[in-house]
């Protein structure tokens, strides 16, 4: 037996553990993972230990499980079949970890909302002509003009210089001390939502240069 079949026999067999205990449990282990990123995974969930969570996840919109351990640190709480919440992040200052649990819930729900609903079509744009514009000062030869000289370096560099030069307005820093609880939670909601919009408008504005300097690599080919 080589090794690629010892792996492939041991790691059936703690599937099938997992799938052994779970059963044995008698218990409906499906949660929705609420992760930092501000995704949701529906998973059924079959061991939670103090540094990862063990489990199935199962695939959008199709009835498919795979196997997938989810680091703790990516996991901020699941929620169960009755929606009550499990919280896997804990507040302690020691560890990073100064937000509360209720602010750190506005701060994700901010950062979800502009994930799933803040479209970055400025950045984008932006992006397509940042990418023509280096991409055909590229291609300029002196004394031949544009299209007379093969795209270089600069134009290979260009989706990353676009998510440097293209910025996100910057969210702006409030002191907390004299605020209300609510506006507290209301301004890390703001702080989430800023996140993920900065996340959204740098992938957008380095799409948008890639397509600009493709453009410009065919009409220049």
């Amino acid at each position: 037996m080589n090794i690629y079949k010892l792996y492939h026999s041991f790691f059936t067999c703690f599937l099938l553990s997992i799938i052994f205990v779970q059963e044995k449990n008698g218990q409906d282990s499906t949660v929705v993972l609420q992760l930092f990123s501000g995704d949701t995974v529906i998973y059924k969930l079959s061991q939670s230990k103090t540094d990862h969570l063990t489990g199935f996840k199962k695939k959008k919109n199709k009835d498919i499980w795979t196997f997938k351990i989810y680091n703790n640190n990516d996991v901020a709480y699941y929620t169960l079949k009755n929606q009550e919440k499990v919280w896997i992040y804990q507040t302690d200052p020691g560890q990073g970890n100064f937000l509360e649990i209720n602010q750190m819930e506005k701060f994700i729900s901010g950062k979800k909302n502009a994930k799933y609903y803040y479209k970055p079509l400025r950045h984008f744009v932006s992006g397509i002509v940042f990418g023509l514009g280096i991409g055909l000062i590229d291609t300029y030869k002196e004394g031949s003009g544009f299209f007379n000289d093969p795209n270089g370096t600069l134009s290979l560099a260009t989706p990353l210089l676009s998510t440097i030069l293209i910025r996100t307005k910057k969210h702006k820093v409030v002191s907390l001390s004299s605020m209300s609880e609510n506006e507290i939670l209301e301004s890390h909601y703001k702080k989430g939502y800023a996140s993920g919009k900065k996340i959204k408008n740098s992938i957008a504005s380095f799409s948008g240069s890639l397509i600009g300097i493709i453009a410009i690599f065919i009409f220049n080919n």
